[in-house]
Formats: C-alpha cells, sequence, structure tokens
C-alpha cells in the first residue's frame, strides 16, 4: 500500500524546485546568464522594461497611489524590481518601498549585489507559504517569469497571499506561462524528461503551465478576488486580479492614483 503523501512531501517537492535558484558559489554573473534565456547581460535592463511596460499596456485599469507599496514575488537578480522603480518614478510617482520577494536566500544576496542598499528597495525571505507581511498593506504586487518553475499548489496558495496583502485598492499582476509554450518547451527538455525530473525531485528549471480557463477559476471562484482580467500574447498568459469596485478607464498613466 503507498503511503499517502504528507506536507513534509510537499515541502520536499518546494525545496527541489527552488533548489537551482540557490547556489551560493554562483557568480551574480552566472546567475543572470542563465536565468535570463541566454539574453546578452547589457540588454537585461531592456528586457525588463519591455516587462513593466507589457504589464501597464495590458492592463490600463491600474491606478496607483502617489507613494505606492510595491512587492515582487520571485525578485531573482532584481532586474525587474528596476524596471518598475523606473516606470513609476518616470510618471511622477516615487515608490515608497519595492520589496523583492524570494524563497533562495543566495538569489536574494545577488538581488543585493547589483542594487545595493539604497531605497526603495528591499529584500525579504520567505518559507514559499506565508508571505512575513501585514494584512493589506501592498499597492501594488506582481511576479515576472517566476512563478511557472513553482508547484502548482504553492502558486494557489499564493493566490490566497496576494488576497491577503493587498489594500483594498490595490492591484496584482501574475505572469505565467501558458500551455501554448509546451511545443517550445520540446526543443530543450521533453515533456517526458519534465515529468520525470520533478517526479525525482531533480535539480533544474521545473516548468508548469496554466489555461485561461484555470486561471479564471482558481482567481475568481477558488481565491475571491472580485475582477479577474486575463490577456494572452503568444506563449505567455498574463492575469490582473483587484477588489475596486469600479474599473478606472485609460489614462495613459500606468501610476495614476486611484
Amino acid at each position: 500500500m503507498r503511503n499517502t503523501p504528507t506536507a513534509d512531501d510537499a515541502e520536499v517537492d518546494l525545496r527541489a524546485a527552488a533548489a537551482t535558484w540557490n547556489n551560493p558559489d554562483e557568480s551574480l554573473e552566472s546567475v543572470n546568464a542563465r536565468i535570463h534565456d541566454g539574453v546578452p547581460l547589457d540588454k537585461l535592463s531592456d528586457r525588463a522594461d519591455r516587462y513593466v511596460n507589457d504589464i501597464f499596456r495590458l492592463f490600463p485599469c491600474i491606478r496607483l497611489p502617489q507613494r505606492p507599496h510595491c512587492l515582487e514575488i520571485g525578485s531573482g537578480t532584481g532586474c525587474i524590481m528596476e524596471a518598475v522603480n523606473r516606470a513609476l518614478s518616470g510618471a511622477g510617482h516615487m515608490p515608497a518601498s519595492i520589496i523583492g520577494l524570494d524563497i533562495a536566500e543566495n538569489m536574494l544576496a545577488r538581488a543585493g549585489q547589483s542594487l545595493g542598499d539604497r531605497p526603495p528597495f528591499r529584500f525579504l525571505h520567505y518559507d514559499g507559504v506565508t508571505v512575513p507581511l501585514p494584512d493589506t498593506s501592498v499597492d501594488f504586487i506582481y511576479s515576472v517569469a517566476a512563478l511557472q518553475h513553482v508547484p502548482k499548489p504553492f502558486v494557489y496558495n499564493l493566490f490566497f497571499e496576494i488576497h491577503r496583502l493587498l489594500t483594498p485598492t490595490g492591484f496584482a499582476t501574475i505572469h505565467l506561462l501558458s500551455f501554448d509554450q509546451l511545443p517550445y518547451e520540446e526543443r530543450t527538455i521533453s515533456w517526458r524528461d519534465e515529468i520525470r525530473q520533478q517526479i525525482s525531485q531533480g535539480t533544474g528549471h521545473w516548468h508548469h503551465f496554466y489555461s485561461r480557463a484555470e486561471l479564471e477559476a482558481v482567481l475568481k471562484f477558488g481565491t475571491g478576488f472580485l475582477h479577474v482580467d486575463i490577456q494572452e500574447e503568444i506563449t505567455n498568459i498574463w492575469a490582473c486580479v483587484h477588489n475596486q469596485a469600479a474599473v478606472f478607464a485609460p489614462s495613459g498613466d500606468p501610476a495614476s492614483p486611484a
């Protein structure tokens, strides 16, 4: 008879998925080269700016206060944090804080090495389950090219955490891979090998894929967000969630106060 999986087993899966990001001996340059899909190091800022521009282009309803508190889930080496700071500051809305949240201590160390100890940037380690921040304390939560590497139950749990953390007028945007990415993945690792890697808890870039119907059901009915907007572009799938009573008309300014 097979043993029933336990919470400890699930935690082992999470740690195995995170292990590839937590090598204390890997240099900042090596990490950036490995996790950014071969993009030249001198082009990382441009790539990060495109991701952030995509957020506000796809979801023009986003409205933030003059001094927003921001949180990035899976902040890696901090490239997107810098891009968010550039976008909001350029719109005349200096962030009160941009917190980089990560399960990998050594990834946070590389982000600190990259960004330094300067406002508005802060770094926060967590256990992959509970974000150590107060309820309704964050105006803008985002995650880019990170959560597709995390086992789905922990991503769904993060949706609960996002719901808890957002202010009543806050917004969150989440970037994931759609199932349309699967044929492209076959060029580097077969689906069969991907599943074997996860079952054996091998160290590597685990991949999980999502659909519009899945995200709409999980975010709206499973998590309780009043408003869920899903946008798909090529193999990327983006979700924007919030609990505001009304959706604001686009103004061209991504940081306009609500």
